[in-house]
């Protein structure tokens, strides 16, 4: 990135964080908006999760555009870190029952404390890689593993699930692309973001996909 490409970001993220951060403390009773680093990541190896980064609110009203969601589906988010997801869904009144699952218990418990004001909200503390996703019909993830990990967690979901669900990854570019060509996954839509309202939020464009997983089709 050139120098006026870098001010251009600088400016924007400090425009929608703040933002963003006005929704968290009215949605969360605070900011979800630090970061946290990851406790088992290794780059080397290609294994782990990735740190809690919340992802922009402006993102995800972006993604979940053309997504609907009723009373009668449950979503979880693996790899929720502070619980920003949920956040945005309960901002723009999604009736669907939400979860999601931290390895971190720290990020956690965090998560878990602001959403014991809504009933429809849970978080669990734990392996996203030994859960049973059957009690769910949307799974969402922001780039929550490293590639080998992530290819543990789609055998997992692959050899477990016994109906379909769709799958809401972004920020994937290293990750979920790998599921185009992949028996019983369809990609039915997606793209990238580099500005959202004119404002430019990332160093390079971030991809991200709406995909259906249907093990009837794998075999």
């Amino acid at each position: 990135m050139n120098l006026i490409a870098k001010a251009d970001m600088k400016i924007g993220r400090y425009i929608t964080k703040k933002h963003d951060v006005k929704i968290d403390k009215r949605i969360c009773g605070q900011s979800l908006a630090e970061y946290v680093p990851s406790i088992n990541r290794d780059d080397a190896k290609g294994t782990g999760g990735t740190g809690s980064d919340s992802t922009h609110y402006s993102t995800l009203k972006k993604i979940f555009s053309d997504v609907t969601l009723t009373s009668s589906d449950a979503l979880i988010d693996v790899g929720c870190g502070k619980g920003r997801i949920l956040a945005f869904l309960l901002n723009e009144n999604c009736p669907a029952q939400l979860y999601g699952i931290e390895y971190n218990e720290e990020v956690g418990k965090l998560a878990q404390k602001w959403t014991e004001r809504y009933d429809q909200a849970h978080i669990l503390i734990g392996d996203a890689l030994t859960l049973d996703y059957n009690p769910y019909t949307f799974l969402t993830l922001a780039r929550s593993f490293l590639p080998k990990t992530f290819m543990e967690f789609i055998k997992h979901l692959e050899e477990n699930l016994t109906h379909p669900i769709t799958f809401i990854s972004w920020y994937e570019q290293s990750t979920s692309r790998v599921l185009d060509n992949r028996p019983g996954w369809t990609k039915l839509q997606g793209g990238e973001i580099l500005r959202i309202n004119g404002l430019r939020l990332y160093p390079k464009p971030q991809a991200y996909s709406i995909r259906s997983y249907d093990p009837s089709k794998r075999k």
